[in-house]
């Protein structure tokens, strides 16, 4: 016994050979203390050649402020190596447990082994397990161990955690865990690493990833990366809120040596700045197979809803590392006013030095709409295209130009004016000079005519052929020229990346279409200049309509041919039908005549003394008969003439063709009402025109009287007088050849009658600064004024007050008591009385239709009494009058 335990052997031997089964020697031995809250026991036997050992210790404190609660147990085994050993120890700060099994077999010593511990020093937290068993290569060891740190003063916080386990290799997993925050930001990351290595293989594989975020007051961001052996995988992303309210994104992203060669890295970068409500700007790096070029979108965009540019938005693309780059810029701007508005649209695309820039502007105002495209080539070469419609006119410009030259302009012009005229217009011009007429074509209705207008040369459309092609030609190399760079671009592009299959069908589609724009380029015939070059319209304009205008010219000039000789004309017409010509028809007629004469007088004939008066006679009628015929024929074909000669000059006006000048001129009398024109917006033009040219004159043509006409014909041929005759009574009033009465205005300077044929005569009626009428004579160079007040003649500015003849240049000036007498020697006479305050202008019947003016033409037709200067008719007083109207220098 000692103090606070007690000690305890005993020993036995034996050496009997009855007791051979038990053993020859044994020996226990016993120790045990104990103390304040401790306990100690050690107990070992003896037995043969065995020995087996127990040793134990508890120690338990009341609290574990006095001290540490501790279990410990070991069991051992002697020579079998087998053994037991259990510690439980706990303490104030950490605990620990541990379980250890061991024992020997086949000569190797193997265990069973669970350990697990507890740690805690100051803000450091630590645990740990470990499992070991020799039963299964499948988790034979299992190791997991934490550490945890946190400071409430330091505002952060780490946590780590290891496991690793054999399971035909080693493999190891780490996890970490680490955050720290302050007042206005905070950070956090977290990371893993696995490793492990397989039985048989040649390295070892480790794997590393990690994610981190931040906060630091409007910001944000966030990382994470993993790696396994070269290979990496990053992204990374941040967002930031400025106190102006722009808010930033920007997304990084990344992958090293994962794809296959030749191209294993890429990379993207994006990036956005914008307000969320009216700003956006973008930019993209993409990096598909570094080193190689990488490629960059860029972008700003912003709207102003109430300011000047409505849209604004830039784009750029381009190749980093290399000289050329692509751009692509849009914008959207808006100059609208109160009373007008003017929106653009503008467009630019760049590749390196080259530039491509298309802009498109529609405006209004109250004065008309309009719209504008230019494109631009190079800051150099312009080419636009404008139309406006302005209340009368349509317009429509094409033109071109450059730095180094003029601009030049075509510009097509369609005017709808008044009195339902309608031009069309082609003008050209060059630089700051007048704008040049190409072409122009006029068609309006008025007087109850239809008036077409046309001149246009083809050397001018030739001349605008010439130059079109030649800029066509020039813009077509040009954009061939870059086409093809392009295209060499891309083939070297994909030569470099030829071993990536990504990069060959991305770049695949521009190779075709560049390829596709070079064999369009390359085509010359095809296109719309050559729709153009070889199309209808242009074989229209220069072939078909000169042909048909120079046949219509040469049938017009047939017909006013044909008709100043008519009889001529119904003469060759019946030798055509019959065979036989007029004359030997005539002379037939004359002999059959004569034959029959002689048939009725053989008396005479028989009679040897009147035998030759009579054969005298007869010859002598004969011959009297066919001069009669001859002279009567052409006697009728002059006063056929005379009478168609209106009919010739209508014919005149109605078609005239200029080739040299290059203008043509078309107009129709058309014998319409206001009645008819008032539907042409109701039925069309094209019903109207069959109406009154088609319908009513086969309607007139059916109810003709041959007997009645024939009357008429004679009566105007052989009957109507040999002159015609128009007045002025006082110096107010005019009787017109056919009977028409009307007011002449006060004061104006009137063209009464003019020979429009051969000039033979003018008259005009001209007031003085008193308004006192006078009469103005003009005869073969030779002006003869009639003062109506006071009855005084003036010739060639000398005054004649004698009553003797006066003669001069063919001129006759007579005195016939209170009458004063004008005439010269083509039939025309102007008489004057001044008491009776009446003038009379007479013009003999062969000069039928030669006269024009506010007198009429002198053609008995009552129906075109109102003509303006040029042939056409009026239908208002006023405006006839205002059309004669002339200036002072007349002669």
């Amino acid at each position: 016994m000692t103090q606070g335990g007690f000690r305890q052997a005993l020993e036995l031997n034996h050496t009997y050979p009855q007791l051979k089964p038990l053993p020859r020697s044994l020996a226990v031995r016993t120790v045990y203390q104990s103390g304040p809250w401790r306990y100690q026991l050690q107990h070992e036997v003896v037995c043969g050649g065995q020995e087996v050992s127990l040793a134990g210790l508890y120690s338990s404190p009341p609290s574990l402020e006095l001290g540490n609660h501790t279990l410990q147990v070991q069991i051992a085994s002697v020579p079998r190596g087998s053994g037991l050993e259990v510690t439980l120890e706990r303490t104030l700060h950490s605990r620990l447990d541990s379980v250890l099994l061991g024992w020997t077999r086949h000569k190797r010593l193997e265990q069973v082994k669970a350990l697990s511990w507890w740690r805690v020093s100051g803000d450091q937290h630590e645990t740990g397990l470990v499992l070991a068993q020799p039963f299964s290569p499948t988790l034979s060891q299992l190791s997991l161990h934490t550490l945890w740190h946190s400071s409430q003063t330091q505002r952060r916080s780490n946590h780590q955690t290891h496991i690793s386990w054999d399971s035909g290799g080693p493999v190891n997993v780490s996890v970490s865990l680490s955050k720290q925050w302050h007042d206005r930001s905070s950070r956090g990351q977290a990371c893993a690493l696995f490793s492990s290595r397989q039985k048989g293989a040649p390295s070892k594989l480790n794997v590393e990833g990690c994610v981190s975020g931040a906060q630091e007051g409007n910001s944000y961001s966030q990382n994470a990366e993993l790696k396994w052996g070269d290979s990496s995988v990053r992204q990374g992303m941040k967002y930031q809120r400025s106190l102006e309210g722009m808010h930033t994104f920007q997304l990084d992203a990344g992958v090293e040596n994962v794809s296959p060669a030749p191209c294993p890295s890429h990379s993207l970068l994006a990036q956005v700045h914008t307000n969320l409500r009216d700003r956006l700007e973008h930019t993209l790096l993409l990096g598909l197979c570094p080193p190689h070029p990488s490629l960059s979108w860029a972008g700003h965009h912003r709207i102003e809803p109430g300011g000047a540019e409505l849209l604004y938005s830039q784009s750029l693309v381009s190749l980093t590392g290399q000289p050329s780059y692509c751009s692509l810029t849009l914008a959207l701007s808006n100059s609208s006013g109160p009373h007008h508005s003017n929106i653009t649209l503008s467009t630019e695309s760049r590749l390196g030095n080259w530039s491509v820039e298309v802009a498109g502007s529609a405006l209004s105002s109250p004065l008309g709409t309009g719209f504008h495209v230019q494109a631009q080539m190079d800051h150099s070469d312009r080419v636009w295209l404008r139309g406006a419609l302005e209340r009368p006119c349509l317009r429509a410009t094409a033109g071109y130009g450059n730095v180094k030259g003029a601009d030049e302009q075509l510009t097509l012009a369609m005017c709808l004016e008044a009195q339902r005229r309608l031009t069309l217009e082609v003008l050209m011009r060059a630089g700051g000079a007048e704008p040049t007429t190409l072409a122009i074509v006029s068609v309006g209705s008025a007087n109850q005519s239809l008036t077409v207008r046309a001149q246009g040369c083809a050397e001018s459309l030739w001349e605008v052929e010439a130059r079109a092609e030649h800029l066509n030609s020039q813009l077509r190399n040009k954009l061939l020229e870059r086409v093809k760079t392009l295209q060499m671009l891309l083939a070297e592009f994909r030569r470099q990346s030829r071993d990536s299959s990504v990069l060959q069908e991305l770049s695949a589609g521009p190779l075709k279409l560049t390829q596709r724009l070079e064999a369009m380029l390359g085509q010359r015939d095809r296109g719309l200049w050559a729709l153009w070059r070889y199309g209808h319209v242009r074989h229209v304009l220069t072939d078909s309509l000169p042909r048909v205008l120079t046949l219509l010219q040469y049938a017009t000039l047939m017909a006013q041919q044909e008709l100043k000789r008519p009889l001529v004309t119904l003469a060759g017409a019946y030798h055509d039908v019959s065979g036989q010509r007029l004359e030997a028809a005539w002379g037939e007629a004359v002999s059959l005549w004569t034959s029959r004469l002689v048939e009725v007088l053989p008396l005479l004939l028989e009679n040897p003394q009147l035998r030759p008066l009579a054969q005298t006679t007869l010859t002598t009628l004969t011959t009297a008969l066919d001069l009669v015929g001859q002279q009567t024929f052409h006697w009728a074909d002059a006063r056929l003439a005379a009478a168609l000669s209106g009919v010739r000059r209508r014919l005149a006006s109605v078609y005239k063709l200029s080739p040299s000048e290059c203008w043509v001129r078309l107009e129709v009398a058309l014998p319409l009402s206001r009645g008819p024109w008032s539907r042409v917006g109701e039925v069309g033009v094209v019903e109207v025109l069959l109406e009154q040219w088609l319908l009513r004159p086969l309607q007139s043509l059916a109810s003709l009287q041959p007997s009645a006409e024939l009357y008429r014909l004679k009566r105007r041929i052989m009957d109507s007088p040999f002159t015609f005759q128009a007045l002025v009574v006082g110096n107010q009033f005019v009787v017109t050849f056919d009977g028409h009465l009307y007011e002449l205005p006060a004061t104006c300077l009137l063209l009464l009658a003019q020979d429009v044929a051969q000039g033979s005569f003018t008259l005009l009626l001209s007031s003085d600064s008193l308004s006192r009428r006078s009469l103005v004579v003009g005869m073969n160079n030779s002006t003869v004024t009639i003062h109506h007040h006071d009855g005084q003649v003036e010739a060639n500015c000398h005054v004649h007050g004698s009553h003797t003849p006066f003669s001069e240049d063919g001129v006759v000036i007579k005195r016939e008591s209170n009458r004063v007498v004008v005439s010269n020697q083509e039939g025309v006479s102007v008489a004057c009385d001044p008491q009776l305050d009446l003038c009379s202008l007479t013009i003999d019947g062969w000069l039928h239709g030669t006269s024009t003016g506010l007198l009429g033409i002198n053609d008995n037709e009552a129906g075109n009494d109102f003509p303006f200067p040029d042939g056409s008719q009026s239908s208002s007083i006023d405006d006839f009058v205002h059309s004669w109207q002339v200036g002072q220098a007349v002669f």
